[in-house]
């Protein structure tokens, strides 16, 4: 998630001036309270929901909703409470790597904050999904990125290792691929393009230990990627802060993409910044996850962000 990562939006009242400072503390006490409760209802969920618990079903097992978004291209999508004793919304996009039509492009802004949706209208993609962590503050990244052999952010000192002990990479002809941190550090991979992020879920087919900490082994809404055995790349949004969406901590998020064959998979900035977009779907301006960003279960709550991941059509 990102730095700071719950925040009480200004709000509109009809009341007179005076009374708007008193009605604006008001809502902002009673959405922290929401917020407060969600998260306590959604923790001792987690509890009960042990990591080597039996669930009801599978991520490969549960019914998903599909749709052909285009030749090589699957939209699924999952709501009800059969995985791991959550009620759970998720998006996923499925994209078929052996196809020549499509390409992975890094979305980015160094000048301040932009929606997913924006990014991905900007470029004309066919998908998109939000990318990795960033200082809302500044509006810049704090991880290593970098764009068609551009360098275009270090990170920042002092981050957590975990929030970028790996990333995408992938050169222009070639497909993406979901490594680890480099010994020596990022800049020092020859990729003409990275999007360092974290933590790692799993690598060559193996889940990654995790550590004790609320970032970790709370449920939140997750975005994350992943790479199949059968040269798939997934693209997924669990939505949460909500009681119809719990959100998944980092060890179930890893369980998630084992069960769907991911032989590696990387977490993404989650929290507000979790958005999915695919272009036209237009009833929803192209959002078709539940962002948390307006403490409402609809599309209407994305959060600007620094990075996005995007799927386009090669042109011609």
């Amino acid at each position: 998630m990102s730095d700071v990562d719950l925040e009480i939006g200004e709000n509109q009242s009809r009341f007179k001036r005076l009374r708007k400072p008193v009605l604006n503390q008001r809502v902002a006490g009673v959405a922290a309270w929401f917020i407060l409760l969600v998260s306590i209802s959604q923790a001792l969920t987690a509890q009960d929901a042990k990591p080597d618990s039996a669930a009801v079903a599978t991520a490969a097992e549960v019914e998903w909703q599909t749709e052909q978004i285009t030749e090589g291209i699957i939209w699924k999508k999952y709501q009800g409470d059969e995985l791991y004793n959550a009620r759970l919304s998720i998006n996923l996009i499925e994209v078929d790597l052996r196809s020549s039509d499509f390409m992975l492009k890094l979305a980015y802004s160094d000048t301040g904050l932009i929606n997913t949706s924006d990014f991905a209208k900007l470029n004309e993609a066919i998908a998109a999904v939000n990318g990795s962590f960033f200082d809302m503050e500044r509006g810049l990244p704090v991880v290593y990125i970098k764009a068609e052999g551009e360098t275009i952010s270090r990170g920042a000192p002092g981050r957590n290792v975990y929030t970028e002990n790996g990333g995408i990479g992938w050169n222009t002809e070639e497909l993406p691929v979901i490594v680890s941190r480099p010994e020596n550090g990022w800049a020092s991979s020859a990729y003409q393009n990275i999007l360092a992020s974290g933590p790692m879920l799993i690598h060559d087919k193996q889940t990654k230990e995790f550590n004790n900490d609320p970032f970790h082994q709370n449920r939140h809404p997750r975005t994350g990627v992943a790479i199949t055995a059968d040269q798939k790349m997934l693209l997924v949004t669990v939505d949460g802060r909500s009681f119809q969406s719990y959100g998944l901590t980092i060890p179930e998020l890893a369980r998630f993409f084992s069960e769907l064959g991911a032989t590696d998979a990387l977490n993404l900035d989650g929290g507000g910044s979790t958005v999915m977009w695919i272009d036209d779907k237009v009833d929803n301006g192209g959002v078709v996850s539940y962002p948390s960003g307006n403490f409402e279960f609809d599309h209407e709550g994305e959060r600007a962000v620094s990075t996005a991941l995007l799927i386009l059509k090669k042109k011609q």
